[in-house]
């Protein structure tokens, strides 16, 4: 059981106890399946829907490769991009997003 399941279970048992304190029959107890399953449902959709709006998660390797399309197309040897990538990997181990955003803010490019 994932933790979606599990918390959609738990709010079912939270249901039956508030709204059937005396118990269940069959009727009761295919309501409660269904709402935890509608649970599940709009959890579903609702985080779809949040990937769909947010933006694209950060991504060293995107990056990389973003500076690797440059510098072909800037006409760099392979030995200079082997150097800018090796550099780079060594700022985005020491240099935080928003360093790195802060500098590219002040940079004349």
């Amino acid at each position: 059981m994932n933790d979606l399941e599990y918390t959609a279970a738990q709010r079912r048992r939270e249901l039956a106890l508030k709204y059937f304190p005396q118990g269940m029959e069959y009727g009761m107890i295919a309501l409660l399946d269904e709402v935890e399953q509608f649970l599940i449902k709009a959890y579903h959709a609702g985080q779809q829907a949040a990937d769909k709006l947010s933006p694209q998660a950060w991504s060293n390797q995107t990056a990389a490769g973003y500076t690797i399309m440059a510098a072909e197309g800037a006409g760099f040897t392979e030995g200079q991009i082997q150097a800018l990538v090796n550099r780079l990997h060594n700022r985005f181990d020491m240099v935080t997003q928003e360093e790195a955003a802060a500098h590219y803010r002040k940079s004349p490019y």
